[in-house]
């Protein structure tokens, strides 16, 4: 028997109003400026450009960090201190491609140290950082808030240290793919981007892992009696937020070539549970939606080039974002999800001549 399409469930989720609310914004920037859907080719570069390939370029890190701050939202906490290890992220691999700055103060096309170790010992700091926070919350049973403050507080200051205070600049152009490079006509964020999301996604809903990380969501001491190692789920989970937060650190870093240890990932933190928050998934834990976080932070990225195309004075640029993403959030609320979605039944009922 066909399954008969039911519209006041699709109108009661948060994913259907999240991509309304992209479409709708997406229709403003369109207005204000007709050329706003163009993309171009620039053979040089052998990539496209336009302001549809700029988002989902400039979404690439808070994407990647997202993936994770699902879960641990998932989880029922949160994890501040992703920002923080962007920094330290950007600082090590910047540190290996550069320790001998103080010699030669001009970057140049080479490495000081193996390229493979410019792209692993950061991703393996920032793990160990992210076991830590889960040590915290698994094994000392501390807030998630709390036990994650600490390494925001600190991370910039260990990147400050490895990089003696420095900011170091490079020239090498391998490093440079990561942020600037190209695949297939597109920028290599995006790539990168897709094939985290993709990977993440394979691991959570392709396996047991993303059930159990529900789990414990809801009630971790429930889901310990029922046989799931609660402990080792939340290690994993802030093993990976770590892990994505060190990819995303080397974006960062490609994209300006250089470290940036008071800047890099700024906010960052605030950005990711944000489009967690849009993407549909509860603060209280629970199940999540990673297609959900994804749209989240494209809409985010949307918004700040709606910013920029209103031509809006760069003191008010916050406090005008803040007014965009608090209507997005009231189109997702419960009441307004249940209005429309009573609209919808209502309609489908006398469509059907007031027989369901």
């Amino acid at each position: 028997m066909k399954k008969r399409f039911d519209l006041s469930t699709l109108m009661r989720s948060k994913v259907t109003w999240a991509v309304v609310a992209e479409v709708l914004i997406l229709l403003v920037c369109l207005i204000v400026r007709p050329d706003f859907f163009t993309i171009s080719y620039q053979p040089s570069t052998g990539m496209l450009y336009g302001n549809l390939i700029d988002i989902v370029n400039r979404s690439s890190e808070i994407t990647i960090i997202a993936m994770g701050m699902t879960l641990v939202i998932a989880l029922g906490g949160t994890d501040l201190s992703v920002g923080a290890l962007v920094a330290v992220s950007g600082a090590i691999a910047l540190k290996f491609l550069r320790w001998d700055v103080t010699v030669y103060n001009t970057p140049g096309d080479y490495t000081v140290s193996p390229f493979f170790l410019v792209l692993v010992v950061p991703m393996l700091v920032c793990i160990l950082m992210g076991l830590f926070n889960g040590f915290l919350i698994a094994k000392w049973e501390m807030q998630p808030i709390i036990a994650t403050l600490i390494l925001m507080v600190c991370g910039r200051g260990i990147a400050q240290i490895l990089t003696n205070g420095k900011q170091f600049t490079t020239g090498y152009s391998p490093f440079r793919v990561i942020g600037q490079g190209s695949f297939l006509f597109l920028p290599m964020p995006i790539i990168i981007t897709a094939v985290v999301v993709a990977l993440v996604s394979l691991f959570v809903r392709k396996t047991a892992f993303g059930t159990f990380v529900e789990s414990v969501g809801i009630n971790r001491k429930a889901s310990r009696l029922s046989g799931i190692n609660a402990q080792m789920i939340i290690f994993i989970v802030f093993a990976l937020t770590g892990f994505l937060s060190g990819i995303s650190g080397l974006i960062y870093s490609s994209r300006i070539m250089s470290n940036d240890s008071n800047n890099a990932g700024l906010n960052f933190e605030m950005d990711a549970i944000l489009a967690v928050v849009i993407g549909g998934t509860s603060m209280t834990g629970g199940k999540f939606s990673l297609v959900g976080t994804v749209l989240g932070s494209i809409i985010i990225r949307t918004i700040v080039t709606l910013v920029y195309y209103f031509g809006i004075a760069s003191e008010a640029t916050m406090a005008f974002k803040a007014v965009i993403i608090a209507v997005v959030i009231v189109l997702q609320s419960e009441p307004v999800r249940n209005y429309f979605s009573k609209r919808a039944n209502a309609r489908a009922k006398l469509a059907n001549g007031g027989v369901k």
